[in-house]
């Protein structure tokens, strides 16, 4: 029996069905960068550099037994902290006659793609800011992130308890110098542990969690759960996680808000797609940070 079948409607039979769904890239992003007050823009013709200014705690004098008394005169000395911009970008280059053939807003999809890019730039440079020098005050694990989280019977929440009392102890060595902490950043293989279940060791009702099950507070600081965060190891002195107060901690300045651009070469039939901002990001009072870190 002749059947006009697959193999005589192969030229009119599509190779594949692309479903409408786009799946963008996996990156971390957006996480860090936009939660510090200490936010700047820098106008045009000023160096690129953007100088935040501060002044330093001074301390009352007395108590006096008598009247008629001079007070010591003594001055301030103020400062500053610098904040560098940096101009960071992205390109391509798409054949306008193969975006016609393609299914889907390809161009859309590879501006969308250039944004996240630069916004995992902010966040891994802030995370840098945040932990690259060494800290006045820092908290020191017992146990080494992941040396032993396999035998969950024994050691697995212990280490749990014991960054969570790193974590009150950070908060507290902070409110001590006067600041006031609200964040912990940590990578989510670190965080891991105040999901797991334990009886005998739990914090208790001072870990919280929002209604989809995602970490939310820990003793009373809100939580940054970002992959661009050091992932959970056992080298010593690594940063585990980050306690600060996001008044004082960072300071961001912005040159430019990212900027997509696009210029057809028309005899080449081709478009060059770039994006450019110009951002920088520094720590500011490191005694407003605390590191978490392994023995």
């Amino acid at each position: 029996m002749e059947l006009t079948g697959d193999a005589s409607l192969a030229a009119w039979i599509p190779a594949d069905y692309y479903a409408s769904l786009i799946m963008e890239a996996s990156v971390c992003h957006s996480q860090l960068s936009g939660i510090f007050p200490m936010n700047f823009d820098a106008a045009q013709g000023t160096g690129g550099i953007v100088q935040v200014r501060y002044a330093p705690a001074r301390t009352a004098q007395g108590p006096y037994s008598s009247g008629c008394g001079c007070l010591s005169r003594t001055s301030m000395t103020m400062g500053t902290y610098s904040i560098n911009i940096y101009a960071y970008g992205d390109a391509d280059t798409l054949c306008d006659y193969s975006l016609w053939k393609a299914d889907g807003p390809t161009k859309d999809v590879v501006f969308n793609e250039m944004s996240k890019a630069l916004a995992k730039k902010r966040d891994e440079t802030i995370w840098s800011a945040l932990t690259a020098f060494k800290p006045t005050y820092y908290s020191k694990l017992s146990v080494a992130c992941g040396s032993q989280w396999q035998k969950e019977s024994t050691y697995c929440c212990a280490f749990k308890v014991n960054l969570y009392n790193a974590v009150v102890s950070a908060k507290q060595n902070l409110k001590k110098v006067c600041k006031n902490p609200d964040y912990v950043i940590l990578n989510p293989d670190v965080a891991k542990y105040f999901y797991l279940k334990d009886y005998a060791l739990a914090p208790g009702n001072l870990v919280t969690f929002d209604t989809n099950g995602n970490l939310l507070t820990v003793a009373g600081l809100k939580v940054i759960e970002s992959g661009n965060a050091t992932a959970c190891n056992s080298t010593s002195g690594a940063t585990m996680a980050v306690v600060i107060d996001s008044s004082r901690a960072v300071g961001e300045a912005w040159g430019m808000k990212p900027k997509l651009e696009e210029e057809r070469i028309p005899y080449c039939d081709y478009t060059i797609a770039s994006i450019w901002m110009y951002w920088g990001a520094a720590a500011m009072d490191t005694d407003a940070i605390v590191h978490i870190i392994n023995p």
